[in-house]
């Protein structure tokens, strides 16, 4: 019997997995890069201009930042999930053996799909009702930042999404480890 075609479609899940994360790290690292400096960049102008101007800094200083730290925030959490960041209980894993920890990670991976599935959908319909609630001095819409968390839960159903096709397909030794100064005993 021929494995080939088996194997070449492995592969390519794997490397498509592999594409789709790339992306949605390459997307998230840019939004942390340009959000955080924006966030870094406002904050100094508006200390400066305490000082510089007599209104006592820009009217603006305390909202922005109140838009752009959701956004700061869902990117971080989505390269954290990637980069195994979250809190995990290995024990029950070790326990298991090989197969039964790859039945547990995947089981695991759909409760986390199926959970915030659920949960983004509530909260898109919770944006929708507040889209007319508006800040006081850039108008900027309350709905704002709960669509930023549903983008961000979205990329979180992604990354988890291809963490369990290599773990189907390579076995629990395809989750991602933090690098050891990240971990706590």
């Amino acid at each position: 019997m021929d494995r080939q075609p088996e194997t070449r479609w492995r592969a390519s899940a794997i490397a498509l997995a592999d594409g789709v994360d790339r992306l949605a790290a390459r997307f998230c690292e840019v939004v942390v890069i340009a959000v955080g400096s924006a966030l870094l960049a406002m904050l100094a102008a508006n200390v400066g201009a305490r000082y510089a101007l007599e209104a006592g800094g820009f009217r603006f200083a305390q909202e922005l930042p109140e838009r752009l730290f959701p956004v700061f925030i869902m990117a971080g959490v989505v390269l954290g999930v990637q980069k195994g960041g979250h809190m995990g209980v290995e024990t029950v894993l070790a326990m298991l053996g090989r197969q039964g920890a790859r039945i547990m990670l995947l089981v695991g991976h759909a409760v986390v799909i199926g959970s915030y599935l659920l949960l983004s959908r509530d909260i898109l319909l919770l944006a929708d009702m507040l889209w007319i609630d508006r800040s006081p001095v850039m108008g900027i819409p309350a709905s704002y930042g709960y669509y930023t968390l549903a983008i961000g839960l979205t990329l979180v159903i992604v990354v988890t999404a291809t963490q369990a096709v290599r773990v189907a397909l390579m076995g629990p030794e395809a989750m991602p480890v933090p690098a050891p100064e990240e971990q706590v005993a």
